[in-house]
């Protein structure tokens, strides 16, 4: 019979510690804090690759696993450091959060920050502008609309008569807990009750979110009459209770592609009216969803457009191509590496994530110049920041164009080759400054750095991005330098730097190409039909003339996609 013990969580940013939970010996320490429903950020699902669920356990634990002594130093196991994925319970156990997860309030505000909702910078046309019929019997009233995304989760509330946007709000996705990556959960899907924990997690989530929205705005659940969601084909499955395992072998299929109109509390949205619609926008192939005909529609996207590329990056990348009389669209699994997974330092953007970094002074005494989120001090570093760091290490000479570090291409005694040191993995490039590694909890946090894994990582999420363009490109009949247009859609997109992800080959060399970012084009364009009638056939339109290019199925895809290693 399996001995119990006492587990004790005290959270990061807490004074007070959890109450303490009945625990089976043997079970790790996330699984364990998992059946008590606390949280705790484990991207890789607890896999033990990402090295992220760092906890403080001076006893009770098992003895490391290869895993944690892969991920630790000595000094951090002495400290008692451990992987709660790993570390599994041997007796009463007293832990402490120590890992660089994002906090969810910090993060929704950064998130709605860089989802700006003023249309000015990307030259289209407000929603207000839009034609105001609405979808159902009612003329006017208020709708809300949902961005359903693998990381986050953003709420709008649009006024249907002017098609204005009154408030947002956001959230993290809480199937984060159950891995960062879309194949991931679509694994979880298919252990026992799997799919209904997604569910009920992501739609609960939204329920709450919409509930906080209504209520800081003042506005009663019975006056919202209609609800719309965006997301990619996989988030839209989960949400709606939809067995997903076809999307996670070839090839790739989704069960339903258009689910249409149903009632909101049917949905798990209960703070809305007993009689509002809801409505996802039509998914156009097996991960090509609907947040990505959203961004069609909102960059304007049509058979009559002059060469326009439009790019969500993201853990599925979406890429749209509209040219020669035909809208193009594929999706490239560039993997969870642009959201701060299986990057050493890696995080979302979050307070104290470095997202951007250029290089400071003269060459060749050049050093690295370093932006973070709140002004904070260096906790990791995020997708959009890793792109302009190792730029700015191209540029230096410091990584080569295959990827490789060059220490001896630049002065020994320049402040970039002072911030080189040999861990683990060979040489890395420190990033913190350790007169900030001020002592927590007894131990001093893990340095900030870029490692050689890291860069690798980079170019194979950039190369899957770069070769779905390349071959768009190709199916289209046309080259880069006839694009007129690039639009990048997203938070993240809205944060890049365009001329590192050109630098570095993320896109194609388009000279004559203008480069915009759109913002958040996915949840506008789901806020935008609900507000017009017209809107919602024009992308019931596109959703219906878009091409989907199965990549896995191009001849030619493995040979661009190793070309696009290269960073150049």
């Amino acid at each position: 019979m399996n001995a119990h013990f006492r587990l004790t969580v005290s959270a990061r940013g807490a004074d007070a510690n959890l109450p303490p939970v009945r625990v089976h010996a043997g079970e790790t320490v996330l699984d364990a804090m998992r059946r008590a429903d606390q949280s705790l950020y484990a991207p890789c699902a607890g896999r033990g690759v990402c090295g992220k669920c760092r906890i403080i356990a001076r006893s009770g634990l098992a003895t490391p696993t290869d895993a944690e002594r892969d991920h630790l130093t000595s000094e951090e196991l002495a400290a008692g450091v451990r992987l709660a994925c790993q570390a599994r319970i041997a007796g009463d156990v007293a832990i402490h959060v120590v890992g660089a997860g994002p906090d969810a309030s910090a993060s929704a505000n950064i998130l709605l920050g860089t989802r700006g909702f003023d249309r000015a910078h990307s030259g289209s046309p407000s929603l207000a502008e839009q034609p105001r019929p609405c979808l159902d019997i009612r003329p006017s009233g208020l709708g809300v609309a949902l961005d359903i995304g693998a990381t986050t989760l953003v709420a709008y509330l649009v006024d249907r008569t002017t098609g204005a946007i009154r408030d947002a709000a956001g959230t993290l996705n809480p199937q984060a807990a159950h891995g960062a990556d879309l194949i991931s959960r679509i694994a979880f899907t298919e252990t026992p009750g799997g799919l209904e924990i997604l569910r009920r997690e992501i739609t609960q989530a939204a329920d709450d979110l919409v509930r906080e929205l209504l209520q800081r705005s003042g506005v009663p659940g019975d006056s919202v009459n209609l609800v719309s969601a965006v997301g990619n084909t996989c988030m839209h499955h989960l949400f709606l209770g939809i067995p997903a395992g076809g999307l996670g072998r070839l090839p790739y299929d989704a069960v339903i592609l258009d689910t249409g109109t149903m009632r909101a509390p049917s949905v798990g949205l209960t703070c809305v009216s007993p009689g509002a619609s809801f409505f996802f926008l039509p998914n156009i192939a097996g991960f090509v969803g609907s947040d990505a005909l959203a961004v069609a529609l909102m960059a304007g996207m049509d058979e009559r457009s002059r060469p326009t590329l439009a790019i969500d990056i993201g853990t599925n990348g979406e890429i749209l191509l509209a040219a020669n009389g035909r809208i193009l669209a594929c999706s490239a699994a560039a993997g969870p590496a642009f959201e701060g997974v299986n990057i050493s330092s890696g995080m979302i953007a979050a307070q104290g994530a470095i997202d951007h970094a250029r290089l400071a002074g003269a060459a060749p005494h050049h050093d690295i110049e370093l932006r973070v989120i709140g002004d904070a001090k260096p906790r990791g570093i995020c997708g959009s920041g890793l792109i302009s760091l190792v730029a700015a290490l191209r540029q230096a000479k410091l990584i080569s164009d295959a990827g490789a570090f060059e220490p001896e291409a630049i002065d020994p005694e320049s402040p970039l080759a002072r911030r080189l040191a040999t861990g683990p993995g060979g040489i890395e490039f420190i990033l913190s400054d350790p007169a900030d590694a001020a002592l927590h909890h007894g131990i001093a946090p893990a340095r900030v750095a870029l490692t050689q894994r890291d860069i690798r990582e980079l170019q194979l999420a950039k190369a899957a991005m770069r070769a779905g363009a390349e071959v768009l490109l190709e199916e289209a009949g046309i080259s880069a330098s006839d694009i007129d247009q690039i639009v990048l859609a997203g938070a993240f997109g809205t944060c890049l730097d365009k001329d590192a992800a050109q630098a570095i080959g993320l896109l194609p060399r388009a000279p004559h190409a203008r480069i915009a970012a759109l913002g958040n084009a996915a949840g506008e364009g789901a806020a935008l039909v609900v507000a017009s009638q017209d809107a919602y056939r024009e992308a019931k339109r596109l959703a219906g003339i878009i091409e989907h290019i199965r990549l896995g199925a191009n001849p030619r895809f493995m040979q661009v996609f190793a070309d696009s290693m290269l960073l150049a």
